[in-house]
């Protein structure tokens, strides 16, 4: 493991925080909504709430479906895996502040083993040639994976954060969780150079820009934050 890839985290929850394990969501068409029967058996056989499942486009129910705030609830297809937190420092701040943290949502994205990549193999549509997933998703040949080292006191191939199913959660997810690794300043910064091309598939940001008027090469270490940078 690179001595600086991990870091151990502060009190505050902030992006590049791991957490152990949370829940990840995906929403399939159609949209089917849950609402609760007024109805209880008394011999106890059922263990909380009964439902009745309407499919949209289908069903018409009494009253009619209501997605505007707060909404309906809708089926989906949960899972649970480690995730890796990406709503900024100060939101996750303010959110706190004001409180109702069951009406906030955080963003995650999920982390995987990259043992599900072992001895798989793609043929590449250009060239031809045998590529080895494991190693592609480690070179980032690919703006959908990070690369994540083993987590220290761990013997494994490593993880990777999957861009494609980021999703938010209510912020109470994120209380009681578990979260004893986040990534160091320099994984972190790679982590955004990454996160932009997934969202951009801009390579600029993988090189020195260079200034068109006078030449000069800006370091991508440089970050600018909050307020407007003077451009003389």
């Amino acid at each position: 493991m690179a001595e600086d890839f991990y870091e151990k985290t502060g009190k505050l929850i902030s992006p590049g925080d791991i957490f152990d394990i949370l829940p990840y969501v995906r929403v399939p068409k159609p949209l089917k909504v849950a609402r609760k029967i007024r109805y209880t058996f008394k011999d106890g056989t059922v263990q909380g709430e009964l439902r009745e499942i309407l499919e949209v486009g289908k069903h018409k129910p009494t009253p009619d479906f209501d997605f505007s705030p707060p909404g309906e609830d809708v089926l989906s297809n949960g899972k649970m895996s480690r995730a890796i937190f990406l709503t900024y420092g100060s939101e996750v701040e303010g959110d706190e502040r004001g409180g109702n943290l069951h009406k906030k949502e955080w963003l995650i994205a999920p982390v995987f083993s990259l043992s599900v990549f072992e001895g798989k193999t793609l043929a590449d549509p250009i060239t031809g040639d045998i590529i080895n997933l494991v190693g592609a998703v480690r070179d980032r040949k690919s703006p959908k994976y990070f690369p994540l080292e083993p987590l220290p006191g761990q013997d494994s191939l490593g993880y990777y954060v999957d861009f494609r199913r980021i999703c938010a959660l209510a912020a109470t997810h994120f209380q009681e969780a578990a979260r004893p690794w986040r990534l160091g300043q320099v994984a972190l910064n790679e982590f955004y150079h990454q996160l932009i091309w997934f969202f951009t598939r801009r390579e600029i940001f993988f090189q020195p820009i260079q200034c068109n008027k006078c030449g000069a090469r800006v370091d991508l270490n440089i970050v600018f934050e909050g307020q407007p940078v003077d451009p003389e």
